[in-house]
């Protein structure tokens, strides 16, 4: 009974101690249970906060895309309107004359059957005549082509229709006088398929093919210029023909050597690569550079029909009006030589900034017709526009300087004028 009574006494001892502890646990549990629950709820609602942020994320994305790919858009077209400027404002000078020579053209073509007859015909038939002969028939073959109803123009230049001026102006710098006769000489001797028979007895002609061919006469001149008599033209022909070089041919009579005729009628023989022509009994290498000129000091030569048939005959007797302008120039480069080096090299420029202005032309021609795809995406060929624009510029401006000034010039030569037409 005391053992029971002490155990009752602890108990009770320990019962005051922890009944209080196991109170506040079971509302310490409460609170816990009570926290958990609103955890988990906080936790569900932080869930669904996030699933919308991740939705909001992902708007964002593609608005995000959809902004980037509207400014590269935007960049885009601000480049293509930059380049349509560029593209607008360098062709804006070009759109009339374009829009004229598009209509020229179209003329032009209808009619060029009867053009292109016309100034064969010329070259080939009238080049043994003098200015007078030429034109009467000249006039000749145009009327004939109107009366035989092929389309052409009522007159045709000869000379502006085969050669522009850049090249005249080149003719001009190798020493060919710039009276129209003379022009039309050497628009002969360029164009002709037929070598060239040159009645030259002033010279001048064979002045200018020397200088004319001066780079290729430079790499062996004792090959390439030589007269009938020499014993070497055997050697000669071979020579040139197989370099492809040119043969200029002195101090021709009223015939010339039969060895020559293979070459006059370019009988060329193709043997797998390699072209050939036979002369006497000997197959020569010839390239299709080379160039054969005959010159002949006769003021009155009596070629054959079957030789005047075989080349180009063209009469180069220097005209009163080219005389006059030779003897002015000399007389010039006598009394004030500076004066004639100016003109000279201001011709020279002129040419020179001619040729680039057609040059350029045809350059930007060429890109503008080539040009695949949108012209506004080919910048290249914006930057060629704008490049070609600026030197086009330069060079016009050039060239209207070079006008004032051979107008001083010329003005200054004028003063010499009755010396020159007298000596004439």
């Amino acid at each position: 009974l005391c053992k029971f009574v002490g155990a009752m006494c602890q108990y009770h001892g320990a019962a005051k101690i922890v009944k209080p502890k196991m109170d506040q646990l079971k509302v310490a549990e409460a609170k816990l249970a009570k926290a958990m629950g609103e955890l988990a709820a906080a936790e569900a609602a932080l869930n669904k906060v996030l699933a919308e942020v991740a939705e909001l994320d992902a708007e964002l994305g593609v608005a995000q895309g959809k902004m980037n790919a509207l400014k590269e858009s935007a960049a885009a077209m601000q480049r293509q309107m930059d380049a349509a400027n560029k593209l607008l404002l360098g062709l804006s000078g070009e759109n009339a004359r374009w829009t004229e020579d598009s209509r020229n053209f179209a003329i032009k073509r209808k009619r060029l059957v009867g053009d292109v007859s016309c100034v064969c015909a010329f070259v080939v038939y009238c080049g043994a005549f003098n200015s007078e002969f030429r034109e009467r028939l000249y006039g000749l073959f145009q009327a004939d082509t109107q009366k035989r109803g092929v389309p052409s123009h009522a007159k045709i230049e000869q000379v502006s229709f085969l050669v522009d001026q850049g090249t005249i102006g080149e003719w001009a710098l190798e020493g060919l006088p710039s009276d129209e006769l003379s022009i039309q000489n050497a628009i002969m001797v360029t164009q002709s398929s037929r070598y060239s028979l040159m009645v030259d007895p002033q010279g001048q002609a064979n002045r200018w093919i020397k200088n004319r061919e001066k780079h290729r006469i430079s790499q062996n001149p004792a090959m390439c210029v030589t007269t009938l008599t020499a014993k070497s033209l055997k050697d000669q022909l071979e020579f040139t023909l197989g370099e492809g070089l040119c043969l200029v041919i002195e101090n021709v009579e009223n015939d010339v050597d039969p060895m020559l005729d293979p070459v006059l009628d370019k009988a060329i023989i193709k043997k797998g690569k390699n072209l050939y022509i036979n002369v006497s009994d000997q197959n020569m290498d010839y390239k299709e550079k080379f160039t054969l000129y005959l010159t002949s000091r006769l003021p009155n030569p009596h070629f054959s029909p079957e030789l005047s048939a075989k080349c180009t005959v063209i009469d180069f007797t220097v005209t009163m009006k080219g005389l006059e302008q030779q003897l002015l120039g000399r007389l010039i480069s006598m009394e004030q030589k500076s004066l004639e080096d100016t003109l000279t090299a201001l011709e020279e420029d002129v040419t020179n900034n001619t040729k680039s202005l057609q040059l350029l032309d045809k350059q930007l021609l060429d890109r503008l017709s080539n040009s695949t795809g949108n012209l506004l995406e080919d910048t290249e060929l914006i930057e060629v526009l704008a490049n070609t624009k600026a030197k086009a510029k330069e060079v016009e401006g050039k060239l209207a300087e070079a006008d004032e000034r051979k107008i001083e010039i010329n003005e200054k030569r004028e003063q010499f004028r009755p010396v020159a037409t007298r000596g004439s």
